[in-house]
């Protein structure tokens, strides 16, 4: 079992750890981060970069270094999550880009004319803006049970480390043997010895 000392000096040597610095180092780093089961292929659709999602998702195991399956599927779910914010954010931006282009030319505002013939058509930006929020709830609720789910591990790692083991119960000595720590005991008195009366003779 480790000495305080030891874990004290433990966590001292973990945080000198800052991960590769070379550019071959942080590519292998991130590729190796995929495999929290995260299949990169399937989420990214033309236009999304894949270069990106894998640098996202070795930033997150890099901060957060889950242990077992559960703290594993909450980091992918957080992973996920910001993902996706960021795709509806483009979304967002291209469909208002493609809304603008098609006014006719020299249409006056043109943002302003975007927006009411959109909400005359199926509002699109809302139904764009309730997803960023559904993404968005999903990422913060992932986060939150990953990070209190993390510090309680840490937690009991700790009060287990600092543990200290229960000292073994005084054995007692045996009759014969004489305790100094014991007040001092009457010497026996003999059967034929008559009783001392202590009472005072006038």
């Amino acid at each position: 079992m480790a000495t305080p000392a030891q874990v004290t000096a433990n966590r001292a040597n973990a945080q000198l750890s800052t991960g590769p610095r070379s550019v071959e180092g942080k590519a292998v780093s991130s590729r190796n981060s995929l495999k929290l089961g995260l299949n990169a292929q399937s989420m990214i659709i033309p236009g999304e970069d894949i270069a990106e999602l894998e640098e996202l998702t070795a930033d997150h195991v890099q901060k957060f270094q889950p242990v077992g399956p559960v703290e594993t599927e909450l980091l992918e779910t957080v992973i996920r999550s910001a993902w996706m914010k960021r795709r509806y954010a483009r979304i967002e931006t291209e469909y208002l880009s493609a809304r603008i282009a098609a006014l006719p030319e020299g249409a006056e505002y043109p943002l302003g004319a975007v927006m009411v013939q959109d909400a005359a058509n199926g509002n699109t930006m809302q139904r764009i803006f309730r997803r960023q929020q559904a993404a968005q709830r999903d990422w913060y609720k992932a986060i939150e049970t990953l990070t209190r789910l993390q510090a309680s591990r840490r937690h009991a790692e700790m009060e287990a480390a600092l543990r200290v083991p229960p000292i073994p119960a005084r054995m007692t000595p045996p009759p014969d043997r004489v305790r100094f720590d014991a007040p001092p005991q009457p010497a026996p008195r003999s059967a034929a010895e008559p009783p001392v009366n202590l009472a005072l003779r006038l």
